[in-house]
């Protein structure tokens, strides 16, 4: 009897539990889809990395929207990492109509699987990605986006053009939006006075994030603008907002 309770007791949690798996969907990439599945999903995400884009394995990545797909799954979602269109190849065509295309392809691939909210994460670069796409696609399928430690000003930076930027891509948006960044993130494109400003200005939900590491490059994941040490808090601001969509 202990033997058969003991075996019901592992099912039972065993069916409570969360998942990850690859998907194979050779129109959005060549490269696999991580997904980070939960049984007690409430939302969708499609995260988008900053920088290079995600070209592998995102346990291995120390992007925080990629390396904490498993904490994201845990609070209630449906968790999918948006990869680069080929292996090995850097994701520089962030406003092109073919990242749109294989965006609007694999948001098509989780509406056949479920009716839950779809939500756009972008981090730092990964913004332009998640902007980019809600001013093209529109609510009819994205039910929303966050931009964390979002490129917001070129405050006179000549690597980024200012139309790349959220002051100049989030004139008029179409979806509901909220901004997380980190009050002290480093960076010249993504100071949080424009974060705080453009939030005000367009009446977006701001999180404002404090405390945290400086481990590493003031513009790399392991400091402020990778909100280091304080992602248990941005998930849960994350969540708790998306909750409030549809």
């Amino acid at each position: 009897m202990k033997k058969f309770l003991l075996i019901f007791i592992f099912l039972s949690f065993v069916s409570q539990t969360v998942f990850a798996k690859k998907i194979n969907i050779p129109e959005v990439s060549n490269n696999k889809i991580w997904v980070y599945y939960s049984k007690q999903a409430k939302v969708n995400y499609i995260a988008f990395v900053g920088g290079g884009g995600m070209k592998g394995n995102p346990t291995k990545s120390g992007n925080p929207v990629a390396k904490f797909g498993k904490n994201f799954r845990e609070a209630g979602s449906n968790y999918y990492i948006f990869p680069n269109p080929k292996k090995k190849k850097a994701l520089n065509n962030r406003k092109t109509k073919d990242h749109i295309k294989r965006i609007s392809i694999l948001i098509d691939h989780i509406k056949k699987q479920n009716n839950l909210p779809i939500v756009l994460l972008g981090h730092s670069r990964g913004s332009i990605s998640v902007t980019h796409a809600a001013n093209e696609i529109g609510k009819e399928k994205i039910d929303g986006i966050v931009i964390l430690a979002s490129i917001t000003d070129t405050n006179g930076s000549m690597k980024t053009p200012n139309s790349k930027t959220m002051r100049y891509m989030l004139k008029n948006p179409k979806v509901p939006v909220l901004v997380v960044h980190h009050e002290k993130d480093g960076c010249d494109v993504t100071r949080y006075s424009s974060a705080k400003s453009l939030a005000k200005k367009h009446n977006f939900k701001l999180v404002t994030i404090t405390g945290g590491g400086t481990t590493g490059e003031v513009c790399g994941p392991f400091h402020y603008h990778g909100f280091e040490n304080k992602m248990p808090e941005v998930i849960q601001a994350v969540h708790s907002w998306s909750s409030t969509l549809k």
